[in-house]
């Protein structure tokens, strides 16, 4: 049976594997909660202005998009430090469901300068965010399936100019 959208399939498969492994989803209800509020949040609030960083058709829509990102991208620092509390993944000890959601952004975050010139991490700004992601990147099931970033980038470039031609 077929399941759609990417953050309903993870709590499938959270709950399908229950007890193989660590859990992507806490046990407490309202660490769930809110858990769901920062993978959502990522989806709204930073990956949708991202795209429309990226596309978008006029400099006033691109410059939406960049300060929207950026805004999320602190948020998103602040939720770190509150959610890890001092532990390496939002999860704590363990990869959890935000570091799955937010790991699909790895590398379009890294090659965010390369297509929109503007550099989303810094380590005096987001230096939470920027460990976490050399953490996350350097994990081997990380390694397997995010892509190379200079690839990326080079396909992101190529379908951006086949946009503008339609």
């Amino acid at each position: 049976m077929p399941i759609c959208e990417s953050l309903a399939i993870l709590e499938y498969i959270d709950e399908v594997y229950h007890g193989i492994g660590p859990s992507l989803l806490p046990a407490d209800p309202y660490q769930r909660a809110r858990a769901r509020f920062w993978a959502i949040y990522i989806d709204d609030k930073l990956v949708a202005p991202w795209w429309k960083m990226f596309v978008g058709k006029t400099d006033k829509e691109k410059d939406e998009g960049t300060m929207q990102t950026l805004a999320a991208v602190d948020m998103l620092e602040g939720a770190l430090r509150e959610c890890s509390k001092g532990k390496p993944f939002f999860g704590g000890d363990n990869v959890g469901y935000v570091d799955v959601v937010l790991g699909g952004m790895v590398a379009w975050m890294q090659g965010t300068e390369a297509l929109c010139g503007v550099e989303l991490l810094h380590t005096t700004k987001t230096p939470l965010l920027l460990a976490w992601m050399e953490r996350f990147g350097e994990m081997e099931p990380a390694k397997v399936v995010l892509p190379k970033v200079d690839r990326l980038v080079e396909f992101a470039k190529m379908k951006r100019a086949q946009r503008a031609l339609i």
